[in-house]
């Protein structure tokens, strides 16, 4: 289970017991409970990308403990948390070991090529860690990432420089990666005022973190605090998707008459007078503009119903039957409800309000495109309407957008 703050685990509790209680409609119980399994469990983080011996270092930091020699060639790991440590390991020829304790080197020379590993790890009960093994080959990269899409909830994409090529690979990346997705640029912050300017705009966040070629003396030290902000920051990102999910809920609730009610919010220390207070840079003198407050309030029930159902969607998508002729049916019918729902929302948006009139048009253009695409059917044609809605996710994230993370 995962930990969760104590507003948001007496939220879920409530949450439970409408939903044990309450005369719902099943479609709505099926999804809220769906929204609790989601948050009672660890958030899934994978380690992605070329930098596989800083990726190593970066694991140990993270979870306080090294799985393997660094030294070595790692395969492929999930590492998440278990009362008691254990280790199950997946070898070339499909056979399979299981032993208790953390992975011994051995398995490595007997062609382990993956690695379920549980630890009685504070870290772990909040996070699960993948880590990828894949090398610098874009067509090796490419299908470790197709295989690694729906298995992580955070993708950590793990660079230097980000060159081209890898650019490239994660240009044509599976949509669900980029649902929440960091750039962890490993070098000096000197160096990174270029690849500001170049890093795309899938990428939440960059954060930079010190180059270990050896995790020993300062540069251990440096990579645990490292490690220590990016953990903060997960928890910090995972904690506002967790009220969005909790908001969806209540909205969900609230329309087949039953309510929730919304966490209190938590105390605020009081700044002492030896403790001055300094805003984030250029905080002071970035008030929140009329057009953004006005945006906040037309976008805010709208993206938090984009999201819920986008979610549910490739969750759908990752779990299909090959074999079924109808699953290509069922996502364009989502995709059309989705848009639909949207363009309903947007009718009563203002005229004189440029931003919400130009989304309105992208909604009212991505709806008839939902349409036509599920005229056409197809395999081809539902993967289309699912970026179609990533695409106006995108666009109503980018109206909400606050300033630009800085590389820090």
């Amino acid at each position: 289970m995962a930990s969760l703050a104590p507003s948001t685990r007496k939220t879920l509790e409530d949450l439970e017991a409408v939903l044990a209680s309450a005369a719902i409609p099943p479609r709505i119980a099926q999804s809220c409970e769906r929204l609790v399994e989601r948050l009672r469990r660890p958030i899934r983080v994978g380690l992605i990308g070329f930098e596989a011996e800083q990726r190593k270092h970066l694991l140990t930091a993270l979870i306080g403990t090294e799985v393997l020699p660094a030294r070595t060639a790692w395969p492929t790991m999930e590492i998440g948390f278990a009362e008691r440590a254990h280790t199950r390991a997946t070898l070339a020829d499909a056979s399979t070991l299981a032993a208790d304790g953390m992975p011994m080197g051995d398995l490595l020379e007997r062609g382990a090529v993956f690695l379920k590993i549980g630890a009685p790890l504070e870290p772990l009960r909040r996070m699960t860690f993948l880590y990828l093994s894949a090398g610098e080959d874009a067509a090796e990269q490419s299908a470790a990432l197709r295989w690694a899409a729906g298995r992580m909830d955070f993708a950590l994409w793990c660079t230097r420089d980000f060159a081209p090529l890898e650019a490239r690979i994660w240009s044509s990346a599976a949509l669900e990666l980029k649902n929440h997705a960091y750039l962890l640029v490993f070098g000096p912050q000197p160096a990174m005022g270029g690849l500001r300017d170049r890093m795309p705009p899938d990428f939440e966040r960059a954060i930079v973190l010190p180059l270990a070629h050896a995790a020993q003396g300062s540069a251990a030290s440096d990579l645990q605090a490292g490690a220590q902000r990016l953990l903060g920051q997960l928890a910090a990102d995972i904690d506002e998707g967790l009220a969005e999910d909790l908001d969806a809920a209540r909205l969900l609730l609230h329309r087949c008459g039953q309510e929730i009610a919304a966490p209190k919010p938590e105390p605020q220390p009081e700044p002492s007078a030896e403790t001055p207070v300094h805003p984030t840079p250029g905080q002071a003198d970035r008030p929140e503009s009329a057009e953004m407050a006005c945006m906040v309030d037309l976008l805010s029930e709208p993206l938090i119903f984009l999201k819920r159902n986008a979610r549910d969607l490739f969750e759908a998508m990752e779990w299909h039957d090959a074999d079924s002729a109808d699953w290509a049916d069922e996502v364009l019918e989502r995709c059309c409800q989705v848009t639909d729902g949207l363009r309903d929302r947007a009718a009563d948006w203002p005229e004189d309000e440029g931003a919400a009139r130009a989304l309105r048009g992208l909604v009212d253009d991505a709806a008839d495109m939902a349409t036509l695409l599920q005229i056409e059917g197809g395999p081809a044609q539902a993967a289309d309407a699912a970026a179609l809605l990533l695409q106006l996710r995108s666009a109503f994230e980018a109206r909400l957008v606050r300033p630009a993370t800085p590389l820090n």
